[in-house]
């Protein structure tokens, strides 16, 4: 059975017809994408180090209320609707154009902010790699700079060259990932075995304060579970997407919280709470944890490139992933025609990915200027939180409009009917409306009012840029000529 509820509204004047796609992505591939897109060890630090053993039963309920209502609406929408553009055609198909694009725009231009806090982490695991005695190359920002450009430019030509290269980083990525957290994991048993936690542990170091700056936690920690989407927005690109999208968030959906929760644990047994760095904790976690078994230095070494390069693959995922939702727009000639384009021999949307490298450069560039590295870091972290948001409050809500009708012939529907459907939606809704809310909370010795209106002023400006842009698009592709689209090759 087809489902009965057609697009919201016509076709935008002037859209080109979709190019076609080469089907590169199977099931591995998608496991292999979500682990590296989602899973960040830095968030490891962020919960261990500022919130001991009471980090784990948060990890937990943010599984519970973010990272499950996520993915069964990703699973639903997309088995629905499996074709390309994934968050911003769901959007577009409930609310209408103009919320498909705002949509869009946020999840496009949240990631152009979101690198320059994946590349500070990446870097400064690279930098513990080459020994102590280089360790204050961290606070040199032209270093920084031109360190986290050469890495991100890697990422960017792999995707240009397809996804055929761009997953074999994003698999080095998830090696990269899953490697060094079971060598904590592991030694963290063995330490913990021989001599009990470093950070001291009992029934009361699990109760989470109650406390507004525990509940601006819970909010980056239901960040740390977002991104289960990514691989719906590539859905033209995927084998058997109605199959391998959902069987990829489920196997990827148990590897990461694993991952999540033992590695917080172990670097609790590894460390004081009070040692766990923001950006190079890991690599000085297995360094602490080596020392206390008296084994050799190879295992922080190792350790620490290995996180290096899962920042590298992450990278590429989120450039891959987040340059299709520019390609969509150019299609829909809401954006120039040139972002809808495929390169001739590669078949990627090259010019949206190169305008994405381009920009992210620029901004790269801006948050180490001038300032320190940690608060670079911090501030565009919780900029990040607020803006990207805003696509998981049309997820749910786009929830409850589409899939309320009956379900077609190959989809997975929320179990429990209408009821399942609005439980998740509400669920995923209030949580990800909290979480935005609390994120706004400033980190000690920082004046909050200008904190907070740092945040708000360019969320806003981010969002009315985007409506501006929609308005220009709408004016241009009805004036002129629908485009011819260029052939895949």
């Amino acid at each position: 059975m087809q489902d009965a509820r057609p697009p919201a509204g016509p076709a935008p004047a002037g859209a080109a017809p979709m190019p076609a796609l080469r089907r590169e992505l199977r099931l591995w591939d998608l496991v292999l994408l979500n682990v590296v897109a989602i899973t960040g060890l830095r968030w490891w630090l962020t919960a261990a180090g500022g919130y001991g053993w009471s980090a784990l039963p948060l990890w937990v309920l943010a599984n519970l209320f973010f990272f499950l209502p996520s993915a069964l609406a990703v699973i639903d929408l997309t088995t629905r609707y499996p074709e390309q553009g994934g968050i911003y055609v769901w959007t577009k198909r409930a609310f209408g154009d103009l919320h498909g694009f705002i949509c869009g725009w946020t999840y496009w231009t949240n990631n152009i902010i979101y690198f320059p806090t994946i590349l500070l982490f990446t870097v400064a695991n690279l930098v513990f790699t080459l020994g102590p005695a280089q360790s204050g190359l961290m606070q040199k920002p032209l270093f920084v700079a031109g360190a986290s450009l050469l890495i991100f430019w890697i990422a960017v030509l792999a995707n240009v060259r397809g996804l055929r290269y761009a997953r074999l980083l994003n698999a080095t990525g998830a090696y990269g990932t899953w490697i060094p957290a079971m060598l904590l994991i592991g030694v963290a048993l063995v330490a913990y075995l021989r001599s009990g936690p470093a950070t001291p542990l009992s029934a009361a170091a699990f109760l989470p304060a109650v406390s507004v700056g525990t509940v601006a936690f819970f909010s980056q920690i239901c960040f740390a579970f977002s991104g289960f989407e990514l691989g719906s927005v590539m859905g033209g690109e995927i084998v058997n997407p109605r199959r391998n999208v959902p069987l990829g968030i489920l196997i990827a959906g148990a590897i990461i919280t694993a991952i999540y929760i033992l590695g917080t644990a172990a670097l609790l047994v590894a460390l004081p709470k009070g040692d766990i760095g923001v950006l190079d904790g890991v690599g000085y976690a297995l360094s602490a944890v080596q020392t206390r078994l008296g084994i050799g230095v190879w295992l922080a070494l190792g350790g620490a490139l290995l996180v290096g390069l899962g920042g590298l693959g992450q990278m590429s995922a989120w450039i891959g992933g987040a340059s299709r939702i520019p390609f969509m727009a150019g299609i829909d000639r809401y954006l120039p025609a040139a972002f809808g384009r495929l390169h001739k021999s590669y078949a990627t949307p090259h010019i949206a990915i190169y305008w994405m490298g381009g920009v992210s450069s620029l901004l790269i560039i801006m948050s180490l200027a001038g300032g320190a590295v940690r608060d670079a870091y911090l501030f565009l972290a919780n900029f990040t939180i607020i803006v990207y948001f805003i696509p998981y409050l049309y997820l749910f809500a786009a929830l409850v409009r589409l899939a309320s009708g009956p379900p077609p012939a190959g989809s997975i529907p929320i179990p429990g009917g209408r009821f399942g459907i609005r439980l998740v939606a509400v669920v995923g809704f209030m949580t990800t409306l909290f979480a935005c809310l609390f994120a706004l909370m400033p980190p000690d010795g920082v004046n909050p009012w200008v904190y907070e209106a740092k945040i708000l002023v360019g969320s806003l400006l981010l969002v009315l840029c985007g409506w501006i842009l929609f308005r220009r698009g709408r004016i241009t592709a009805a004036g002129g000529p629908a485009p011819t689209a260029p052939p895949a090759r």
